[in-house]
């Protein structure tokens, strides 16, 4: 097939042999022989993925490539000669040379077409050739057919190994691709061409590069540009032989082709072309292109302030992404801010450019586009831009749009380790990596799934625990400084967004770190003891800001292994604690919203959240009752113990919980004087009522827990060596509560009395659970109890023992007679 085409014009192969052996003619020779080489190559080789014969192609394609650059670079000189006829002669033989030339072209395009992809390295070649031919106008053949070497290049295959959505973590490949086909396409075919005709046909160049450039990264635009800019740019300055034709070339290109509002069309075209004329103009500063990237970034600022944190498919987010890295990479090189962005421009860019690299690794794991080094200089110049920005009241505007970014990328960072109880468990191991073990409850997930939902493994997260450490580290560390710089005009707002990724800080465990959170809680402090701000506009957005992300909370998954959420309502529960004298005397109508940021530690894996829902209670309990009444503390204090026990609430805790509380109930020094109003269903109207209130719920919670083991239960011997070994939950529970029967007052003794003979005769028909709970209620009746109170539980259970009797009338009568 190749042959066929190649071997069109045998006419122009018999001129091709000079009547005259002088050093042109050997070259011409040379270069025939290759066109004849490359011609007779098969389609096996020209698309195979690794072979001997491909080196030798590869050289002999570099030799006509030579050619044609000194053909370009001989246009540009004035050729003066006595012998006219052996000018007609040598030019009708390079005429002849590139028609076999563009012949051989076009071949390589059907082969392309018709059987398989050329690799990266022989379609580079075929670029850099097509690219030489149209600079050379040498496309006779093909314009007989209507083409050029244009038009086939845009519509051939890309390369069996190009850069697409798969390789999207291989930043080498993709910064290796677009430096060599900007070789390729932009600098080879041009050197040593006139100026004239640099300006001619550079614009069609760009064309080739942006079309390719484009198809590269589609699908993964935004990432492709964090991998690519740096690398490309430094390649453009390297190269830089051509940068002011090539920068006005690219200038034209970007005016007629590129405006703003081609960024919802073609966002990766527009991203190119910042990237690449940015870079261009850097040495060759330009009114007209200062003046175009300006109106871009406008442009972008607005979009940016009008959305949420754009996403990585977004075409706004990957416009400023290019416009912020340029940002970006040109201070390393330069003292100013820019050459073409305005202060605070560059400040919202390149935070979006900074907190988008820090969270790309969310998009995939192993993205890391810069180094750690290159990372920490952007910190350190995004965050003195911040501290600039807020200094500005003309930018108020942009202070705004900065505050909403980094509260979106927050929550974006936050999101992603609470999809599921596989990422929340990740995020917990890389905590205990660094963090004494003191720190944390013994996770109850780990040993006790969600009944009926298998745990499903995130194949998308492949993060190790290192990488996780470091990602949280790289991640608050630069944004926590742009946080506290805001915090001058938007105190509030950013104390909630710190405290959202107060478990960050955990980690970084350091001075530095904790210097942003501890400058701006004490903002925070010292404007609630300020009276011109009603402090209740103070406390309300930061309780609120608990509440409702505790409600967003993916309720499938075990909430007290949200370990984020547990260090924020810690970090809010401490300022509520130190201010309390402020929150009882002038916010009063926010004691429940406190509460329930406090309720919302309980239990939780952090162990310094769940000691402090636990202290303040207790404080509450013990000294806060003429503000807090324990009508109020005491019943949802239980209903979150219960809720939690057995999987996260371990027995000590259980014990621990419910002594406060009937404690609380039985040695109050009201006790039952003062009647009170309870929940919003009138279910109680008094401290008695609510205290047997309490029994009744800790009991239906044990019935609830024994149905559940029972249902576990494969047979009847292995339930009975389970019970044997050790007792259950439920069984667990309902001896507690047997145990707390004996400190009732003697007032309200016979109605908890009546809530235990619910309990057994709900298990009348099963022999088993209630030989087990008439047997736990002996053991606890029989043992440490006044002598009073003794004997009014031994006539009680003789009434209980006839009412529900088992199959083992001796064990009964054994155990009556130690009564």
């Amino acid at each position: 097939m190749t042959d066929t085409v190649c071997d069109e014009d045998d006419g122009a192969s018999r001129a091709l042999e000079p009547q005259a052996e002088g050093p042109s003619s050997v070259m011409m020779k040379k270069i025939v022989s290759c066109i004849s080489l490359l011609s007779a190559a098969s389609p096996e080789h020209l698309t195979a993925e690794n072979c001997s014969e491909q080196e030798e192609i590869v050289k002999v394609m570099t030799r006509v490539i030579d050619w044609l650059h000194r053909e370009i670079a001989a246009q540009a000189l004035t050729i003066t000669t006595s012998d006219s006829v052996d000018v007609e002669d040598e030019t009708f033989v390079k005429t002849s040379v590139r028609k076999r030339v563009s012949q051989m072209f076009m071949c390589w395009h059907e082969v392309q077409q018709k059987t398989k992809p050329l690799n990266r390295r022989l379609w580079m070649l075929w670029m850099e050739m097509g690219c030489s031919l149209e600079v050379l106008r040498c496309c006779e053949v093909m314009e007989k057919r209507k083409e050029s070497c244009v038009r086939l290049m845009m519509t051939s295959p890309p390369p069996w190994d190009f850069p697409t959505l798969a390789t999207i973590c291989d930043k080498e490949k993709q910064g290796a691709y677009c430096q060599e086909l900007w070789d390729a396409t932009m600098v080879k075919p041009l050197d040593g061409a006139s100026s004239g005709v640099e300006c001619e046909y550079a614009p069609v160049l760009v064309e080739v590069f942006v079309h390719w450039t484009t198809a590269a990264m589609r699908g993964y635009e935004l990432v492709f540009i964090a991998n690519v800019a740096a690398p490309l740019r430094k390649h453009l300055h390297s190269v830089s032989t051509h940068d002011a034709i090539l920068r006005d070339a690219w200038f034209n290109y970007a005016k007629h082709k590129r405006s703003a509002a081609s960024t919802l069309i073609d966002a990766g075209g527009l991203a190119v072309t910042i990237i690449v004329l940015s870079a261009l103009a850097l040495s060759h500063q330009s009114p007209g292109v200062v003046q175009y990237l300006e109106s871009l970034e406008a442009d972008t600022l607005v979009k940016l302030s009008s959305q949420p944190f754009p996403q990585v498919h977004s075409p706004v987010g990957i416009v400023a992404m290019a416009l912020g890295l340029t940002v970006l990479d040109d201070t390393r090189h330069s003292s100013d801010v820019s050459m073409h962005s305005q202060p605070g421009h560059a400040s919202i860019l390149s935070q979006f450019a900074l907190l988008r690299l820090v969270n790309l690794p969310l998009v995939a794991p192993r993205l890391q586009p810069r180094g750690d080094a290159t990372i920490a200089e952007h910190q350190t110049k995004v965050h003195q831009w911040a501290r600039a920005l807020t200094l500005e009241p003309s930018h108020a505007l942009l202070q705004e749009c900065s505050l909403r970014m980094a509260e979106l990328c927050i929550e974006e960072f936050v999101s992603f380790f609470q999809t599921s109880l596989k990422t929340r468990l990740k995020l917990i191991e890389a905590m205990q990596s660094v963090l004494p073990t003191s720190l944390f409850r013994r996770s109850m997930s780990k040993d006790h799934p969600m009944p009926g939902k298998p745990i499903v493994q995130d194949k998308s997260l492949l993060l190790s625990t290192g990488e996780i450490v470091r990602l949280i580290r790289q991640f608050y560390t630069g944004i926590a400084p742009i946080l506290e710089a805001l915090a001058v005009g938007f105190t509030v707002r950013s104390f909630v967004a710190l405290s959202r990724i107060e478990f960050a800080r955990e980690v970084c465990a350091s001075e530095p770190a904790n210097a942003s959170m501890q400058a701006v809680t004490q903002q925070l402090e010292e404007a609630l003891e300020k009276t011109a701000l009603p402090p209740d506009q103070i406390f309300a957005p930061v309780l609120h800001s608990v509440a409702m992300h505790s409600v967003n909370v993916n309720t499938s998954i075990l909430p007290e292994t949200d370990i984020a959420s547990g260090c924020q309502a810690l970090a809010v529960g401490r300022v509520v604690q130190r201010k309390l004298r402020i929150l009882l005397f002038q916010c009063a109508p926010l004691v429940d919203d406190a509460l329930s940021v406090v309720f919302s530690v309980l239990y939780n894996i952090y162990e310094p959240a769940d000691t402090f829902g636990h202290d303040f209670i207790g404080i509450c309990l013990s000294h806060l009752t003429k503000f807090i009444p324990r009508s109020i503390v005491l019943p949802h204090y239980l209903q979150v113990t219960l809720a939690s026990y057995p999987a996260n609430a371990s027995p000590r805790a259980l014990i621990k919980a419910c002594g406060v509380i009937f404690g609380s109930f039985f040695y109050s020094e009201t006790r039952f004087a003062v009647a009170t109003k309870f929940d919003a269903h009138g279910t109680a109207e008094s401290t008695r009522l609510l205290a047997l209130w309490a029994i009744r719920k800790c009991f239906e919670r044990s019935t609830a827990l024994l149905v559940e083991e029972e249902k576990a239960m494969v047979t009847e011997d292995s339930a009975e060596e389970s019970t044997a070994s050790n007792e259950t939950g439920g069984m667990y529970l309902a001896g507690l509560v047997f145990d707390l029967m004996k400190i009732a007052p003697a007032d309200i003794l016979a109605s908890i009395a009546m809530e235990a003979e619910r309990l057994l005769s709900h298990w009348k028909h099963n022999p088993r659970v209630l030989r087990e709970l008439k047997r736990a209620l002996f053991t606890r009746i029989s043992q440490n109890c006044e002598a009073e109170t003794r004997a009014w539980f031994a006539a009680w259970y003789i009434e209980v023992d006839r009412l529900y009797p088992v199959k083992s009338p001796l064990a009964t009568r054994s155990m009556l007679s130690r009564l």
